[in-house]
């Protein structure tokens, strides 16, 4: 969807280096800064960083997990997003036990409604569309990508809308809905083993699906190994610098994920902080999103600092430095235009739905349905269901109309 066209064409490797560095060295001084200032927001800074170096070096894009099931038959980034879930939902377990009972007060629970159904379909729609998810924008952002920032700027703006308009899905859907824990009913035995067995199965469902056949995977000694990809070669890629695969990815961000939610009792987040964004940019056009529903009425979903004080906007924004940092340190920063108009056109309107949808279902791809599964909330596995058949809808969309 976008041309290379290298604003750094002239620089050579070393002067990108030199300017990750530079990256480097500011953003430990603004942490630093921070920190004496709002120390939930220094910490999920931190994280930020990390999480957008791996997002970069894995091109771990959730959009592709759900897109290129339908558009290409493609099921590696698909299966490397259950790994993800797997791990993550066992190193919050764990987080829970060592710091005595952080769940499910302090995870991502969420009610299950219509709510989560219709958020669901248009985030699924508005990701393909936009061509990207939330983290995948934010990623892209940093490598250069500038029909991302488009998407951001709709991001923006779908969050401002969707933060207003739970006036009406809030009455209507949310506090109608119930709260599913899983644990709660199948106890945390119960639930772990749900989790051993239901996320394989979904893993050699999806590689059934894109082989058209099991025949020969249970002698097949690479099978095996498939399930966590290439990861003989994981070390030498982290060493190396070469480019990380999925199953790598996967592992780095449920460890990056895993540690923020020990250390910072909360899971990882973007659109809330995001909206938060939005709505101090509200104020300042003489808006009041202090009536809003989401900020009078939702807010104790979050953390109590609103506005530029919220954690989450920090961790939003550090992944796109971490991106950068990335992207710099391996000389593949370019500025990226995009092809047409046309792709502008989608960027907004998928960027709109995604910040609109993710109000409405209470969590984008990697709040509301990563860190939602791994919190065993019903509501993620809901939501993420029904973002795959936005995502089918989306794809026939942009098959039709953008290719």
């Amino acid at each position: 969807m976008t041309l290379p066209v290298a604003s750094l064409s002239t620089t050579d490797n070393k002067r990108q280096v030199y300017w990750a560095l530079a990256v480097l060295l500011i953003s430990v001084a603004l942490i630093v800064v921070l920190g004496g200032f709002n120390k939930e927001a220094s910490l999920n800074a931190i994280f930020g960083l990390a999480l957008g170096y791996i997002l970069q070096r894995s091109r771990f894009c959730f959009a592709a997990g759900f897109r290129d099931v339908f558009m290409i038959r493609n099921t590696a980034v698909t299966r490397a997003i259950l790994l993800l879930i797997l791990l993550t939902s066992i190193g919050f377990f764990a987080a829970h036990m060592l710091r005595g009972g952080l769940l499910p007060d302090n995870g991502i629970i969420y009610p299950l409604g219509l709510h989560t159904v219709a958020g669901g379909l248009l985030f699924g729609f508005g990701m393909v569309i936009a061509g990207n998810c939330v983290s995948g924008c934010l990623m892209r952002m940093g490598e250069g990508y500038l029909m991302q920032w488009v998407t951001f700027i709709g991001l923006l703006l779908g969050s401002a809308l969707g933060a207003w308009n739970l006036s009406f899905w809030g009455p209507f859907s949310i506090e109608l809905s119930p709260v599913i824990f899983i644990p709660d009913y199948l106890g945390w035995l119960g639930s772990i083993a749900l989790y051993v067995s239901l996320i394989p199965a979904l893993y050699i469902l999806a590689l059934w699906y894109e082989r058209g056949s099991l025949k020969g995977l249970r002698s097949n000694k690479k099978f095996f190994a498939s399930i966590i990809p290439e990861f003989k070669a994981s070390a030498y890629s982290v060493i190396s610098g070469r480019s990380w695969s999925y199953g790598l990815g996967a592992v780095a961000l449920a460890l990056t994920g895993t540690l923020l939610f020990g250390f910072w009792g909360k899971p990882a987040g973007i659109t809330s902080g995001l909206t938060h964004l939005a709505g101090w940019l509200s104020c300042r056009i003489n808006l009041t999103p202090c009536d809003w529903y989401y900020f009078t009425e939702l807010i104790y979903l979050e953390s109590r600092r609103i506005y530029l004080e919220h954690p989450q906007l920090y961790f939003s924004s550090a992944i796109i430095i971490g991106s950068l940092f990335a992207s710099l340190l391996h000389c593949e920063f370019r500025i990226r235009r995009p092809k047409s108009l046309k792709f502008i056109f989608s960027a907004l309107v998928g960027g709109t739905l995604l910040g609109y949808s993710s109000r409405v279902a209470m969590g984008c791809n990697l709040g509301g349905f990563w860190s939602g599964a791994s919190s065993f909330s019903l509501h993620a596995w809901v939501f993420g269901f029904f973002i795959l058949i936005g995502a089918y809808l989306g794809g026939k969309v942009f098959m039709r109309y953008l290719l």
